[in-house]
């Protein structure tokens, strides 16, 4: 696919909005002196994923060989892959070099429970195809024990049986059994998170300059070896210099047991308190904060009791604990300026069940739509920073079997005056939904597409404004932005000839 013209004509993915931020003090010697993850050292099994065209989504086993010395300033690891092969005849095992964050630990060995639970229409699902694993969305249940998996980066939908079916990693967090391999996977999604930086420090010493001055209440949390991962309500006392400020905690003293404890902070490990949410009912997959040793501890819902008694696993130490809903709170990161809420909600209790009799004749793969020329369609990309995007245009002519020429509603050429023009892929177009005026308010958590740049993006209701305006989460990009109700539809997927709804009722 032929590179669009960006700056000229503002076509830019959500992404790309984000101003640049200033370069972090610590380098990345000193983020793998300080932030390797456990797991992380020669010998280990991972699981290795990629960025290639094609192989995007998927996850590979394999065997780590070496990782990045601390006297050099590179996060990359020699890998070693398990199923595939540097030579025809599969005894030379292929070796590459890949970044530290393309690496996670291999998914604990499923539990009794997980093996007996019903798979549901909508559910996000790793599929075992062509020797790694691939992620897809179950669009079909069949009624030989086998599912339908649709797969969003090549538009395939190709039928599994159960066992070689396994829920995406996210999902691991509402399964209760296997409480070691859990905490691995998820000290693993922190400390990703951590390198990726999704803090602007320029944003966030502004938005600290502004909100926390002397008297003002706020939380403090800990790089402190045993208290990641928590927050501790303080009062600001004073700012000392442009990065730093003097706190007094409000439940933890000095070693005498009497006078508050006091300490200095800087700017990247305060906020303002999040915001109260009465009257909530937490369920299995909840990301929820726990008042505990007088402080917020992070933790997951991995089981939920009568009278509002749910069980808390705690992600740093792996231990085990229940609580009422007077000492929980729903977890919410503060990202520059900004408070973000998790994507999911229960997402196994909540996935809509479908009878396992229904008549569906098997296919192996999507089969090719033939549209007619001249017909609206929306084009997708695989190009970087375009992912989950898609385009209006218009379809011109078929060239050879796979490909065909479109030409855009509003993208233009490099002149600036004609449309663009552009030969792509018959699985990359589409055509254009029909137009569906939605009466009632989007809700949090539905899946819809928003339109931004010319183009649908692919996000998920945030946060419900006010004046019909609501906050969208990309997925793909990190990025939380506003929208109003008529730039937004709700997100649906085509296939097989037909559109298909995904909402949080079967998404989520």
């Amino acid at each position: 696919m032929s590179l669009r013209p960006r700056q000229s004509h503002g076509f830019s993915s959500p992404a790309k909005q984000r101003k640049k931020a200033p370069k972090n003090s610590m380098t990345p010697r000193t983020m793998i002196r300080n932030r390797l993850p456990s797991y992380l050292k020669p010998g280990a099994a991972v699981e290795i994923s990629s960025d290639e065209p094609g192989f995007r989504g998927s996850w590979y086993p394999g065997t780590v060989i070496t990782i990045p010395s601390s006297d050099k300033d590179s996060v990359r690891c020699q890998v070693e892959y398990t199923t595939l092969f540097f030579d025809k005849d599969g005894k030379k095992r292929l070796k590459e070099a890949v970044d530290m964050i393309q690496l996670r630990p291999p998914a604990p060995p499923m539990s009794e429970r997980e093996k007996k639970k019903d798979i549901a229409v909508g559910e996000e699902v790793d599929a075992f195809y062509n020797d790694g694993w691939w992620e897809g969305t179950v669009t079909e249940v069949l009624g030989d024990g086998k599912f339908s998996v649709f797969f969003k980066s090549s538009r395939e939908q190709i039928r599994f049986r159960k066992d070689e079916l396994r829920l995406v990693l996210e999902n691991f967090l509402c399964c209760g059994d296997s409480i070691e391999g859990l905490a691995i996977l998820i000290v693993t999604v922190i400390t990703m998170q951590y390198i990726l930086a999704r803090v602007d420090p320029e944003t966030a010493r502004e938005i600290a300059k502004q909100m926390f001055s002397s008297g003002t209440i706020v939380e403090v949390s800990s790089d402190e070896e045993g208290f990641k991962g928590s927050w501790f309500v303080a009062k600001v006392i004073e700012t000392i210099g442009e990065d730093k400020y003097l706190v007094e905690y409000r439940d933890l003293t000095e070693d005498d047991g009497i006078q508050l404890l006091k300490e200095e902070t800087d700017f990247l490990h305060i906020r303002p308190p999040p915001p109260s949410e009465d009257g909530i009912d937490f369920v299995v997959g909840d990301k929820v904060d726990a008042f505990y040793n007088d402080g917020w501890w992070l933790g997951d819902v991995i089981e939920s009791m009568q009278d509002g008694i749910v069980g808390i696993l705690f992600r740093q130490s792996g231990e085990k604990m229940r609580f009422g809903r007077q000492g929980l709170r729903l977890h919410k990161d503060w990202i520059n300026g900004t408070w973000e809420l998790p994507l999911k909600r229960g997402g196994i209790k909540r996935a809509k069940k479908v009878s396992c009799d229904r008549n569906v004749r098997p296919k192996k793969a999507i089969e090719k739509q033939e549209f007619s020329i001249g017909t609206a369609v929306e084009v997708s990309s695989e190009e970087d920073g375009f992912e989950d995007s898609w385009f209006p245009a218009k379809l011109i002519e078929y060239r050879g079997k796979d490909k065909c020429l479109i030409e855009y509603d509003k993208l233009k050429a490099e002149d600036g005056k004609e449309l663009l023009r552009e030969e792509v892929n018959v699985l990359q177009i589409r055509p254009q939904p029909i137009e569906t005026v939605m009466v009632n308010p989007f809700e949090k958590l539905d899946k819809v597409d928003a339109l931004y740049n010319d183009g649908w993006w692919v996000g998920v209701i945030m946060k419900v404004l006010a004046k019909s305006s609501y906050l969208v989460h990309f997925k793909k990009t990190e990025e939380v932005l506003k929208f109003h109700h008529s730039q937004l539809r709700l997100h649906q997927e085509w296939i097989n000839g037909k559109w298909i709804t995904s909402s949080k009722s079967q998404a989520v």
